[in-house]
């Protein structure tokens, strides 16, 4: 498990995931605000774990602390990262012309 990292298939499943509900809120089966604050909870969730793994991290790194379970807190964090780095391409397309709006 920690020996590789699930990039692709955290990919495929992600957008997969995104896909699948924006196919919902199509058909009527998910309301557009319900869909939007999903994927924003799970933006929020992954920023989180992600980040506070990072923190946690480069506390260790920073005194030279060592501890059982850090290959898991970097893989983890790793992991989430990649989530969080999907579902913000994802938010950043979404709100494309509010940064792109002409004042």
């Amino acid at each position: 498990m920690l020996n590789h990292y699930y990039f692709n298939l955290i990919c495929i499943l992600t957008i997969l995931s995104y896909t699948v509900s924006s196919f919902l809120v199509k058909k009527n089966k998910l309301t557009l605000i319900a869909h939007r604050r999903l994927w924003n909870y799970l933006l929020l969730i992954s920023f989180l774990i992600s980040g506070l793994l990072g923190l946690l991290l480069a506390f260790l790194i920073d005194y030279k602390l060592s501890i059982a379970w850090y290959a898991e807190f970097l893989w983890f964090h790793v992991e989430f990262g990649i989530i969080m780095a999907i579902i913000s391409i994802i938010h950043i397309i979404w709100h494309w012309r509010y940064f792109c709006k002409k004042r």
